[in-house]
């Protein structure tokens, strides 16, 4: 039987915690990608206990990023897929 300290340590994998770093480190499985269509809406995965979109570009190519905005934190999960991007719809870039 584990002890709390240990159970807390193998089982928080959330951001800045020492599980959460280590998983961080190989690929992991997020979504299908054959549910990512060409310029079509963003999914909204949770991973680890961070929000993230997926998403395929223009040009066939997948992508996925946190889904805060890094300007002004809007929602990337609402931005419009164009130009082998995501434009945020809250300021247009």
């Amino acid at each position: 039987m584990l002890n709390r300290a240990d159970n807390e340590l193998l089982t928080r994998i959330g951001p800045g915690t020492p599980m959460g770093a280590m998983l961080r480190e190989y690929w992991v499985p997020a979504c299908r990608s054959a549910i990512l269509e060409a310029d079509g809406a963003p999914e909204r995965v949770r991973l680890f206990g961070e929000n993230f979109v997926a998403f395929r570009a223009t040009d066939g190519r997948v992508g996925f990023m946190q889904e805060a905005c890094p300007h002004r934190c809007a929602s990337l999960a609402l931005a419009r897929n164009e130009d082998n991007g995501l434009r945020c719809i809250f300021h247009g870039w």
